[in-house]
């Protein structure tokens, strides 16, 4: 360690963690949970870990920002008093050369809860493919006041979140707790659960299918608040021409299933249709299934088989391009204008292919290999 302040750190117990919140070109949040009260400590770096991060005062939620990075590099970690370690990549330069883009992957998956195996095989899957940002789509445990089931679910993530920021969109189980739980553990500080992240040429907006104000307290179907709708639009003026703008939600606009309380929701699909035009995807969960469309202008994604019970979808209907009952993933890769993608399921196999969006002015730099990560995906499938 860097200093004799990180040296003499005391041992501490980490229950959760750590994992990689609010992923910026210059800065990432680097979060965890002890036992017991104490400030944290995090030592960082590139070829060494020459820096160090501490927290002001002691605390068990731990939230502590690593800053003065630089963009589209990697850096290491270390939980001082712990042998938590990690490393990750800073977000890609906003604009790039035209020709000079980077080529980075993003994962996409959700629906966990329930079957604990399930979400371990699609987490060690997903763990090879190399991305440097993670989307969910929501319902990561079954019931958000058992801390149980949050340690069980951190506990099968643990090799993936860290070293792959994640972004989470609120789903139906974690408002059991009325949003605590996710607040605590993947809420930005002073935002309400809808927001904006920019990654590079990505501008994904975060919405909040089940917000209270707009759902109440036993929410059977989502929508959004007009205070989500008006800052929606808000959000959206604002993004430059030329970005891809993707939507993270968890009950999207459609999705084709059997079964009362579940397939699209009206109100998120009239919140979004104004902006068909804008949006090149809608990424969402909550039917544990694959389905991809088009409909009303809007391109969509159903990706809820991430190990909650799958679902029967229903392939025949408008709109539909390709329905699959399987757990599964995707990895999207985006290199400036060029956005590619895949879904496979935790074996290998493709189940889908896709474009989002192409331009005339190709890449320069081919795609990066995932990097050999064996030892990462045994301790993710064994934790």
């Amino acid at each position: 360690m860097p200093t004799s302040q990180a040296a003499a750190a005391a041992p501490v117990e980490v229950i959760y963690g750590p994992w990689l919140l609010e992923p910026q070109t210059t800065r990432v949040t680097v979060a965890w949970t002890t036992q017991e009260e104490t400030a944290g400590i995090v030592a960082y770096g590139e070829a060494s870990l020459d820096r160090i991060a501490t927290e002001p005062q002691a605390r068990r939620e731990h939230r502590l920002a690593l800053t003065g990075l630089a963009p589209g590099r990697r850096y290491r970690y270390r939980l001082a008093g712990t042998p938590q370690e990690g490393s990750f990549w800073t977000a890609p330069p906003e604009v790039e050369e035209a020709g000079k883009s980077v080529p980075f992957r993003v994962l996409v998956y959700g629906d966990n809860r329930t079957d604990q195996p399930a979400h371990a095989d699609v987490v060690r899957a997903a763990l090879g493919e190399g991305a440097r940002l993670a989307l969910h789509t929501g319902d990561m445990v079954v019931d958000a006041k058992r801390d149980d089931l949050w340690q069980g679910w951190f506990s099968v993530e643990h090799g993936l979140l860290a070293q792959t920021p994640i972004v989470a969109t609120e789903g139906n189980h974690e408002v059991t707790d009325h949003g605590v739980a996710y607040s605590a553990h993947f809420q930005p500080t002073g935002l309400p659960p809808y927001r904006s992240v920019d990654y590079g040429p990505l501008h994904v907006v975060v919405l909040d299918s089940f917000e209270p104000v707009a759902t109440g307290d036993q929410p059977r179907e989502g929508d959004l608040s007009e205070a989500q709708k008006a800052w929606l639009a808000q959000d959206l003026a604002s993004v430059p021409a030329g970005k891809h703008i993707w939507v993270l939600v968890h009950q999207g606009p459609f999705s084709h299933p059997l079964g009362k309380g579940h397939g699209g929701s009206d109100g998120v699909r009239r919140a979004l249709l104004p902006y068909a035009g804008r949006i090149e995807a809608v990424l969402a969960g909550h039917d544990h299934y694959y389905e991809r469309g088009k409909i009303e202008g809007l391109r969509y994604f159903v990706l809820g088989g991430g190990g909650a019970p799958l679902y029967e979808p229903d392939p025949k209907r408008p709109g539909v391009q390709v329905a699959i009952k399987s757990l599964s993933y995707a990895v999207i890769e985006v290199c400036g204008c060029h956005v590619d993608g895949v879904v496979k399921d935790p074996a290998g196999k493709v189940l889908d292919r896709f474009q989002l969006a192409t331009c005339p002015i190709a890449c320069s730099v081919q795609p990066a290999k995932a990097p050999q990560r064996a030892a990462a995906a045994s301790e993710a499938g064994a934790r």
